[in-house]
């Protein structure tokens, strides 16, 4: 198929002027990025041709592009995920665990997830639940990062609403990609990530968008991660109706993230703390 350039709906709808303008400069002046092989990808030791390092970072580049993982969240490892924020004292009713046990058995299922898939391993995919702030998106990213950078499988990572939204605008006469494209990818791409699955005003139209990417996916035994702070069983049942949850359940393996407090509120307040504690000791 031709597979969808996210790249291209980007640019699709960027003010029509802008568009223009950034053509022409591009146009009149051609920027040498890499100065070892003049962007030929190739230079000279010797008499021998030697392939530039260049052209793997172009490609990797690339395959994060075509991802659509936000900028803020490209570096975004495992080694970079912090238990800290998962209180050891404060038990899950339900399950007599800790926020701390829960949050590393969802971590290990993830890590075990993004390595076994760059070996080429058919898992399951994984449905990561949890309030807003406890660091499901964090934790998605990181798979798709550790993939990115050790596979040549491509990923892509929607946040459900704006896919929904973009798929609308694919109606419009001066949309420039169908809705065929937008649908297409989210079902054929070797991993989806659906981020925040459930925060959207659903109506019968968008349920069975989201039903036939699901549905595909699942026949096709195409993993999926998806992230929601809903319940699987209870709003987000109501929200996207029996059938679509069912094969949710089919197709992931379900874990949880919980917090005491809202962790991107904790790390804001720590970096004003910081920041505060740089200015009494410079003064």
């Amino acid at each position: 198929m031709d597979f969808f350039d996210p790249e291209k709906v980007l640019a699709n709808i960027k003010i029509k002027s802008n568009v223009d303008t950034n053509l022409r400069e591009n146009t009149n002046q051609h920027l040498v990025k890499c100065k070892k092989c003049n962007d030929c990808g190739i230079y000279m030791e010797g008499e021998f041709a030697v392939p530039c390092t260049c052209i793997a970072q172009s490609s990797l580049d690339k395959k994060f592009k075509n991802c659509q993982i936000p900028r803020s969240m490209l570096a975004h490892s495992f080694e970079n995920f912090n238990f800290k924020y998962y209180s050891a004292q404060i038990k899950e009713p339900n399950s007599k665990r800790s926020y701390l046990e829960i949050a590393k058995k969802t971590y290990r299922y993830a890590q075990e997830f993004a390595f076994d898939f760059v070996k080429g391993e058919i898992k399951e995919g994984l449905f990561i639940q949890g309030p807003i702030g406890s660091g499901k998106t964090f934790l998605a990213c990181c798979i798709a990062n550790h993939i990115i950078r050790r596979s040549n499988k491509a990923v892509l990572f929607v946040v459900v609403p704006d896919l929904l939204e973009k798929i609308k605008a694919s109606y419009s006469n001066a949309s420039n990609y169908t809705e065929y494209s937008l649908v297409e990818a989210a079902s054929e791409v070797p991993l989806l990530i659906m981020d925040d699955l459930g925060a959207h005003n659903y109506t019968e139209w968008t349920k069975n968008k989201i039903y036939n990417i699901i549905n595909y996916r699942v026949n096709n035994e195409l993993p999926t991660i998806i992230t929601t702070n809903l319940d699987l069983s209870g709003e987000l049942s109501k929200l996207l109706g029996e059938r679509t949850v069912s094969r949710i359940e089919q197709m992931c393996y379900p874990l949880w993230l919980i917090r005491e407090f809202d962790i991107r509120e904790v790390i804001r307040q720590e970096k004003i703390n910081q920041h505060i504690s740089g200015l009494r000791n410079g003064s």
